[in-house]
C-alpha cells in the first residue's frame, strides 16, 4: 500500500516491475486450467498450422452436432492458432506449457497499458492495476483464446501511434501500423483501431499529414488476407465474420432496451472496481440520486419478468439475489459510461476522444453488431477504464476535493477478491468437463459399444482425446449397445429418439464456489448472453450434469 500511495517515486521500471509480478501471482494458481469454451478450436487450428502451414482451416470439425469446413466453424483469424504452433513446437501441448505461452500477452498488456497510462494520467501504476484487477481480464487470461494476444497487440498499437502523432516519430507510426494489421489478424475486431486512431489523429493533429499512409499498411495487409482466404476457401474469410455475426444475431430476439442493459450489466460486472469506486467519484447530491434510483430499479426489475430469455419472477416468486446483482451491475456499468462522457465533456481534447470512442465504439458493438454480448468482448474497455478513472482523480485532486492517496487504493481490495472469485469458479467450471470425461469414459470405456457424445467446448476436446465420438446428426448412425453421453449445460445438443434410449446412470459435478460464469439455470452467461444477461452469477450452487444412455 506505501509503494502504491508514492508511486511518483517510482521508476517505470520498477513500477512494471510490481505489476508484472503481480500479475503473475493472479495468474499462476490457474495455469493448469483445463481448455475450455472455444479453446479447442484455436489448438486444433495450430495442429492443423503445425501440418500444413498455409492452410490454415483446411479441414472439417464437428463443433455444432455437424461435420462442416473449420472456415465456418471458428470465426477469428488465425494468428493466435500460429502463435500457439510456433509455441507448442518447442513446449507441448499439455494445459500448463499453453497458459504459460499465453501469461506472455497478459504480461505485455499489463506493461503496454502502463506506458499508456503514464501518456494519458498521473497514477499510471494505479490506472494499470484497475485495468487487470477485473474479472475480464483475469479470466480471458486463462484461455487460449484470441482475446488476450488481441488486446497486446491493442494497446501497444495505441500506445505506440500516439507516441508516433506527439512526437513525429516515424519509426512510432509504422511499428503500430504492423501491430494494427496483427491485431486485426488476431481478432476481426482489431480492425477498427484503424478508424479510431484516423479520429483520433485528426482531433490532434487538425489537418491531414503524412500519418495518414501509415493506416494503408494494415489496411493493404487485409486485404491480402482476405484475397488469399477467398482462394484457399472460396470465400473471403474478413467479411465472411461480418456476416456470421449478423445472422447469429437473428436467432436472438432481444429488444434495443434488454440489449443496453444486459451489455450496462456486463460492463459492470467485467469491470467490478468501478461499483467499489463509485462513492469516491460523485458528490454526495449524485450518489443520493443514484442511491434512490438505484432502490427503485431493484423494486421495478421484478415486473419485466424475462430479461432476454431468463426468467426473474417466476410462479415460485421474484429471484431477488439475481434481481440485486443486476442492478448493481448496472449502475456499475453506467458508472463506467459516465467516467468516459464526463472525460470528454471535461476536457475535450484528442486524448479524452480516444478514451471515449474506443470504450463506446467497443460498447456499440458489444450491445447491438457482435454475435453476442459476451465478457471477452469487453476486454478491450480495461485499458480504458482504468486511464479514465484516475483521470478523474487527477482532476478532483487538482482541484483540493480529494487528496487521501490511499483512499484511491482501498477499493481494488474487494474489486481483486471477486476477480480472484470469479476466475476460480470459472476454473472448476472448465476443469468439470475434464473431470467428467475421464470419469466416465472409464466408466464405460470396456463397452461393447461405441461411446459418442453430445456437447462441445472442453468436454469435446477430452472426450475425443481419450476416444471419444461427437455425433454427427447428418452422418452418424449409432448402433444398439452404443453408449451416448450428453451434457445439460453446453450449447448445440439436439433430441433424441426416446424410444431407443435406455438411462444408465447421471453424474453431477458440483460448482462449490457459489459463483459461476456460464449457467443458464442461473442467467450466467459471461461467454454468451444467450445462456444469461450476467457476466457471472453469485450465490447460487450449481451442478454441471452429464446422462448416460444405451442404446437399444
Amino acid at each position: 500500500m506505501m509503494i502504491l500511495e508514492n508511486e511518483r517515486k517510482l521508476s517505470p521500471r520498477v513500477s512494471i516491475g510490481i505489476l508484472l509480478l503481480i500479475c503473475i501471482m493472479c495468474l499462476a494458481p490457474f495455469l493448469d486450467k483445463a481448455f475450455n469454451i472455444d479453446d479447442p478450436l484455436f489448438i486444433w487450428v495450430a495442429k492443423q498450422i503445425q501440418a500444413h502451414p498455409v492452410d490454415f482451416y483446411g479441414f472439417t470439425v464437428n463443433w455444432n452436432g455437424f461435420e462442416m469446413p473449420m472456415w465456418t466453424r471458428n470465426q477469428n483469424p488465425p494468428l493466435t492458432s500460429y502463435y500457439i504452433a510456433l509455441a507448442a513446437s518447442w513446449v507441448g501441448w499439455s494445459e500448463i506449457a499453453l497458459h504459460l505461452v499465453f501469461l506472455v500477452p497478459a504480461l505485455a498488456v499489463v506493461t503496454g497499458t502502463y506506458l499508456l497510462a503514464r501518456e494519458l494520467c498521473q497514477r499510471p501504476l494505479v490506472a494499470t492495476l484497475v485495468s487487470i484487477l477485473t474479472p475480464v481480464f483475469l479470466v480471458s487470461s486463462t484461455t487460449v483464446m484470441s482475446d488476450i494476444l488481441m488486446l497486446s497487440f491493442w494497446v501497444w498499437s495505441v500506445f505506440l501511434w500516439l507516441k508516433g502523432i506527439k512526437r513525429n516519430s516515424t519509426i512510432s507510426l509504422i511499428s503500430a501500423s504492423f501491430l494494427i494489421a496483427a491485431c486485426s489478424l488476431t481478432k476481426y475486431f482489431g480492425m477498427s483501431l484503424i478508424p479510431l486512431l484516423f479520429a483520433y489523429s485528426l482531433a490532434e493533429k487538425r489537418k491531414l499529414g503524412y500519418w495518414v499512409l501509415f493506416l494503408l499498411i494494415p489496411i493493404l495487409i487485409l486485404a491480402a488476407y482476405q484475397w488469399a482466404t477467398f482462394t484457399l476457401y472460396g470465400t473471403g474469410l474478413l467479411l465472411n465474420g461480418f456476416s456470421y455475426s449478423s445472422s447469429y444475431r437473428e436467432l436472438f430476439h432481444s429488444n434495443y432496451f434488454t440489449k443496453v442493459l444486459t451489455g450496462l450489466v456486463f460492463t459492470g460486472g467485467c469491470l467490478i472496481s468501478a461499483l467499489f469506486y463509485f462513492p469516491l467519484l460523485w458528490r454526495k447530491r449524485i450518489l443520493a440520486v443514484c442511491a434512490l434510483l438505484t432502490l427503485l430499479y431493484i423494486l421495478s426489475l421484478p415486473f419485466l419478468i424475462t430479461i432476454g430469455a431468463f426468467e426473474i419472477s417466476t410462479g415460485e416468486g421474484v429471484k431477488w439475489l439475481n434481481v440485486i446483482e443486476f442492478s448493481l451491475l448496472t449502475l456499475a456499468g453506467a458508472n463506467v459510461v459516465a467516467l468516459v462522457v464526463h472525460d470528454l465533456w471535461r476536457n475535450r481534447n484528442a486524448d479524452s476522444l480516444l478514451l471515449f470512442l474506443w470504450s463506446m465504439g467497443t460498447l456499440i458493438f458489444v450491445c447491438f453488431l457482435n454475435w453476442s454480448i459476451n465478457g471477452r468482448s469487453i476486454l478491450p474497455i480495461v485499458s480504458v477504464f482504468g486511464i479514465v478513472l484516475m483521470r478523474h482523480f487527477d482532476r478532483l485532486e487538482a482541484v483540493g476535493y480529494f487528496k487521501v492517496p490511499w483512499r484511491i487504493i482501498l477499493p481494488l481490495v474487494p474489486a481483486a477478491i471477486i476477480a480472484l472469485w470469479v476466475t476460480w469458479g470459472d476454473y472448476i467450471f472448465a476443469e468439470s468437463a475434464r473431470s467428467a470425461a475421464i470419469e466416465i469414459h472409464d466408466t464405460y470405456k470396456s463397452a461393447s459399444g461405441t461411446l459418442w457424445f453430445q456437447g462441445h467446448w472442453g468436454f469435446q476436446y477430452y472426450m475425443e482425446k481419450l476416444g471419444g465420438k461427437a455425433i454427427d446428426f447428418s452422418n452418424s448412425v449409432p448402433a444398439e449397445g452404443d453408449i451416448v453421453i450428453i451434457p445439460s449445460n453446453t450449447s448445440k445438443t439436439f433430441p433424441m429418439p426416446q424410444d431407443r434410449m435406455f438411462f444408465l446412470s447421471e453424474y453431477r459435478f458440483p460448482m462449490y464456489t457459489y459463483i459461476t460464469t456460464l449457467n443458464g439455470d442461473t442467467g450466467a452467461g459471461f461467454y454468451s448472453d444467450a445462456f444469461g444477461p450476467f457476466p457471472f452469477v453469485i450465490g447460487y450452487k450449481t451442478d454441471e450434469k452429464y446422462t448416460v444412455f444405451q442404446l437399444h
